[in-house]
């Protein structure tokens, strides 16, 4: 497959600095400390623990709440609320609407005018979440024109199933697959604390762990497109 070169990042002026844009630009993977904080990002935790309560105390169930069940019990485990701007959740759908915080950030990421594409919130529930196996979320667009920008409601580490990247796997062939990926390295574990944005290249291969801890950790995930870039 097509090995796609490097995108310029364009004229548009960042406020974010340079090393984030150089890391995001070599790694495939960049972090911004303390994007959300006070009393907005009480505001996301409560907001999120109650969607997660329809599920696991009131039973409810949708398309777009995404849950396995471990073999040998009869508990679903959620794991993913697809299409969040849609669930009655304002706070956390603010992300997704034109002019947010978030796309200016990933506006001055990408180099240009960004709509977004999905929302989602991540759960992994604490001593039962299971390992998110090594994927890349697409190869059909260039390096450096779609990313993810995840809002962490809490601290992430490799005890509750942090992150975990290849540096620099956005630039391979797009049939190049994951796990050989990792197999070659090296691989980046990403520790956070609730409310810094994490901000990936939708091409790097990455993944995550078990969480073996009594910690939940969520995240708010938007990705986003360059506005005039076609997705397949």
């Amino acid at each position: 497959m097509t090995q796609h070169p490097p995108r310029p990042t364009g004229a548009l002026a960042s406020p974010l600095g340079e090393e984030p844009l150089r890391d995001f630009h070599t790694d495939g993977y960049t972090a911004l400390p303390q994007q959300v904080t006070g009393v907005a990002l009480e505001a996301l935790r409560i907001e999120a623990a109650n969607l997660i309560r329809r599920f696991t105390h009131d039973g409810f169930r949708s398309p777009d709440y995404w849950y396995f069940t471990p073999a040998g019990t009869d508990t679903p485990v959620l794991y993913r609320i697809h299409n969040l701007q849609d669930q009655g959740a304002p706070e956390s759908a603010r992300f997704y609407t034109d002019g947010s915080p978030l796309h200016l950030l990933a506006a001055a990421i990408l180099g240009g005018p960004v709509r977004a594409t999905a929302c989602a919130m991540i759960v992994k529930l604490p001593e039962v979440a299971a390992p998110v196996p090594w994927h890349r979320d697409r190869t059909d667009v260039p390096p450096h024109t779609v990313c993810n920008l995840s809002v962490f409601l809490d601290d992430s580490d490799p005890g509750n199933g942090c992150l975990e990247f290849v540096p620099g796997s956005h630039f391979q062939p797009d049939g190049e697959d994951a796990e050989a990926l990792q197999a070659q390295g090296p691989v980046r574990a990403v520790s956070l604390a609730a409310g810094d944005v994490a901000v990936h290249d939708v091409r790097i291969a990455h993944a995550s762990r078990c969480n073996t801890s009594p910690r939940i950790r969520r995240s708010i995930v938007v990705e986003f497109a360059l506005a005039d870039l076609e997705l397949p």
